[in-house]
């Protein structure tokens, strides 16, 4: 965890918020983890500050120099960065940005988000998500003796399975996280959550936790 945790009150009245950042595996991707939940059942991705409309917190986050994408997921807001600058030195203007996108009056994700999901239509989905698969996932994991491959769209949720070197790889997790999921999203920013159906025990090197 990166050592940024802010109890200082969101008001005068309002009880503290706490947030802490997490590095990942990519230098460019920190997770800031907040004490309460900010979007519920979906996993929404801003590719860019239009996408935002009129959410408080994505406008609040753009708004800081260097940030060139957020993923808002339950408690957790997942943060690119297009600049050198160390995350130390920007997570303090990502944590005010943060609590200030929370503290107004307004959700921080606009209701308008999230109709704008639902109202695109499912039809083209499984087809981008498996040209993804062929052209660029499979070809990257083949390098490895894994492939991931599209199980089934159920509701707007999409079961994918990994197979090969990556069912049971200690760094499937990751693979899945950092990289299937969100290329998954940039495709079809449509569906709602991704789950792995993997029986990752039954793979050849079963040290997936």
């Amino acid at each position: 965890m990166i050592p940024i945790t802010y109890d200082e009150p969101m008001t005068t009245t309002a009880p503290t918020f706490k947030i802490s950042g997490e590095l990942t595996n990519d230098p460019m991707i920190c997770k800031f983890h907040c004490d309460r939940p900010i979007l519920d059942d979906w996993t929404v991705v801003f590719q860019k500050p239009e996408d935002s409309r009129g959410s408080p917190l994505v406008d609040a986050l753009f708004a800081v120099e260097g940030v060139s994408m957020v993923t808002v997921a339950g408690s957790t807001v997942t943060v690119t960065k297009s600049v050198d600058t160390p995350w130390p030195h920007l997570a303090a203007d990502i944590a005010r940005a943060i609590r200030g996108g929370c503290s107004g009056e307004a959700e921080p994700i606009a209701a308008a988000v999230i109709e704008h999901l639902q109202n695109m239509p499912m039809d083209e989905a499984y087809k981008a998500i498996e040209d993804l698969f062929e052209q660029q996932i499979n070809p990257a994991l083949a390098s490895h003796g894994g492939f991931v491959k599209l199980v089934k769209i159920e509701d707007r949720d999409v079961y994918v399975e990994m197979g090969g070197g990556c069912q049971g790889c200690a760094s499937a997790r990751a693979t899945m996280r950092y990289g299937v999921e969100g290329a998954i999203r940039k495709v079809a920013p449509q569906i709602r959550n991704i789950i792995d159906a993997t029986d990752h025990e039954a793979g050849t090197n079963p040290f997936y936790t």
